[in-house]
């Protein structure tokens, strides 16, 4: 079963082994990344390599069969930019975003590519693609 802090591996299809590794890790309105285990980034990667290694389910409780080749991995980590969230960041050595509402980054040792989205950017995001789409339409999106 899922826990609510648990990662979440976000597939395109059914089809094992896997062809790439998508994982989603929500954390916003927290401010306890101080250890690995509380860092959304670390928990992302070791999700990754515990894909990999064979170590994980389906949603249907069957074992995904690791795979001969690394399938590469992207992790999506929507947090609040706290100060301890901002210092994982750059411990993993990712890159602040232009808007500075986010990091990304490629971890080498995982192969992996990882962003971390601003919750605040995330919801901004999505409020000016709504107002866009609604203002096409010509509705009000007030």
């Amino acid at each position: 079963m899922l826990e609510a802090d648990s990662p979440v591996l976000a597939t395109a299809g059914q089809k094992l082994p896997l062809q790439s590794i998508v994982v989603e890790l929500k954390r916003p309105m927290r401010n306890d990344a101080t250890t690995e285990d509380k860092n959304p980034i670390a928990q992302c990667l070791d999700y990754v390599a515990r894909v990999r290694e064979g170590k994980v389910t389906t949603a249907t409780g069957r074992l995904i069969p690791s795979s001969a080749q690394e399938p590469p991995a992207f992790c999506y980590v929507i947090a609040d930019l706290t100060p301890t969230m901002e210092r994982m960041c750059k411990l993993s050595n990712l890159i602040k975003t232009h808007d500075g509402l986010g990091y990304f980054g490629y971890v080498e040792p995982y192969k992996a590519y990882v962003e971390v989205i601003s919750f605040d950017g995330l919801v901004n995001a999505a409020t000016e693609q709504n107002r866009a789409f609604f203002d096409r339409l010509g509705l009000p999106s007030s």
